[in-house]
């Protein structure tokens, strides 16, 4: 089965009342796409001077188009309205 990428937009940190989580970011997907379905997807980073943190979708999020998504790293702030690659396999 071949995989098939899907593009997102990091919308904002994980939070809480009194906690914001660094390492879960929640993703819009563009485009329809079953969110059930993508659960356990690859998610990719890349800033443009070649930085890059990869990460997995961890669950849905809402009623609409987005995602969690956990990092393998804490994510940085700067990288919030950044586009993603998500690769479902």
């Amino acid at each position: 089965m071949a995989t098939k990428e899907r593009t997102g937009i990091i919308k904002s940190f994980r939070r809480g009342q009194h906690v914001v989580h660094d390492y879960v970011t929640i993703v819009e997907v563009e485009g329809d796409v079953d969110r059930a379905a993508l659960v356990g997807a690859r998610v990719d980073w890349k800033r443009e001077d070649g930085f890059q943190i990869r990460g997995r979708v961890q669950s849905p999020h809402g009623n609409g188009r987005a995602v969690l998504v956990r990092w393998r790293k804490g994510f940085p702030p700067q990288g919030i309205g950044g586009r993603v690659t998500i690769r479902a396999e």
